[in-house]
């Protein structure tokens, strides 16, 4: 499948595609604004066993997203602000939380609301420039998603790029050309280290297709002995034939922290992957990956087929040097217009586990309806 992956990088010489919501309520304040509102709301059974923790695993819940802007007409632009609300609800307090489970209490607390987009943005013809929480400009990401957790993506899209940054973002779009460039935190949300990322995407794009290299870089988020790399380069594709959409991102990434620091000390979250480890002294660990995925979509019915491969550089860590091979079938049912049920199953490759999770089994099924404005 590497071979499949390279091969993809080197015969196609592109904001995120999260659960693309399916209708706008506009709202005319007068002939120069106006308010655009979206809403989703949905209730759903998670069965993750790739768990091993006496409770997590199983699962009923709900989760809504609402996104909303407003656009005033300028004599010499468009000027747009945006927001998009997560709102989630989280696991009960009593989580066993015996002394080898302790170390991962982080990765399950949610938040019950959380900021994914909120911006302010100038448009004049194909330029743009706007500051603020905005979606990633690295790669293009065309997958649908039934879960604010990400449950459903990509290997690469929920552990290495992040779907949403902050900071100031510029693009111009001339003819099927498109450039972007980006200073952002970094990290998601607020920035933990003064210095900032550098962003950039350059692409091609038509009516049904689009191609693109990315690259993102900067010394580390977190600051001094927690300081951790998180650099990508990368090249998306994307063809639509009639009903069928066929798309692929690959990317180089480096992780891991800068300095000597035990993963046991990690209390912001940790990866069940053990991308936050130390390797070297000021030298990151590498990886390739990337995914193919294929939608068939018409007015009724959705599929979405996906398979990922990442091959982490083999550092002599048994519990993550394995690759890590992610497939993925999601399914969506229209029943009436702006309500459809889904399914969602994730199956990944057997990989050397911690005694925490021997028990553990690699696939996890996501079922459940959802209604939007």
């Amino acid at each position: 499948m590497r071979f499949i992956l390279m091969l993809c990088l080197c015969v196609v010489i592109p904001g995120t595609g999260y659960s693309h919501l399916y209708g706008e309520v506009t709202v005319k304040v007068n002939d120069t604004t106006h308010i655009g509102i979206e809403a989703l709301f949905r209730a759903h059974m998670l069965n993750d066993q790739r768990l091993q923790w006496s409770g997590l695993e199983t699962t009923f819940g709900v989760e809504s997203v609402f996104t909303a802007n407003i656009e005033k007409k300028l004599k010499k632009g468009t000027l747009v602000a945006a927001v998009q609300l997560f709102i989630n609800q989280p696991f009960n307090k009593n989580i066993l939380a015996d002394d080898s489970r302790q170390k991962y209490l982080q990765n399950f607390e949610i938040d019950t609301l959380e900021v994914k987009q909120l911006y302010i943005q100038f448009r004049r013809g194909n330029f743009s420039i706007g500051l603020g929480k905005h979606a990633g400009i690295f790669g293009k990401d065309h997958t649908t998603g039934f879960s604010n957790a990400f449950f459903d993506y990509p290997f690469i899209r929920n552990e290495a790029v992040l779907n949403f940054e902050t900071g100031v973002f510029i693009g111009y779009t001339p003819g099927i050309f498109t450039f972007d460039i980006a200073v952002v935190n970094g990290s998601e949300n607020m920035d933990t280290n003064s210095s900032k990322a550098g962003m950039a995407r350059i692409g091609l794009k038509g009516k049904n297709w689009c191609f693109g290299i990315s690259a993102k870089a900067q010394d580390g988020i977190g600051s001094e002995w927690q300081k951790q790399y998180k650099n990508h380069a990368g090249v998306d594709f994307m063809f639509k034939i009639g009903k069928l959409r066929i798309a692929s991102e690959v990317i180089y990434d480096e992780y891991g922290f800068h300095r000597q620091y035990s993963i046991d000390d990690v209390f912001w979250g940790r990866s069940y992957y053990y991308r936050d480890i130390f390797y070297k002294h000021k030298t990151p660990i590498t990886g390739v990956g990337g995914y193919l995925d294929l939608q068939y979509e018409t007015s009724k019915f959705f599929l979405e087929l996906n398979y990922g491969e990442y091959h982490p550089k083999e550092i002599g860590h048994p519990y993550h040097d394995d690759p890590i091979k992610r497939a993925l079938i999601k399914l969506r049912l229209k029943l009436a217009d702006g309500f459809h049920i889904f399914g969602v199953g994730l199956l990944e490759n057997q990989r050397e586990k911690e005694p925490l999770f021997q028990g553990a089994s690699d696939y996890g099924i996501l079922v459940g309806c959802q209604y939007s404005l």
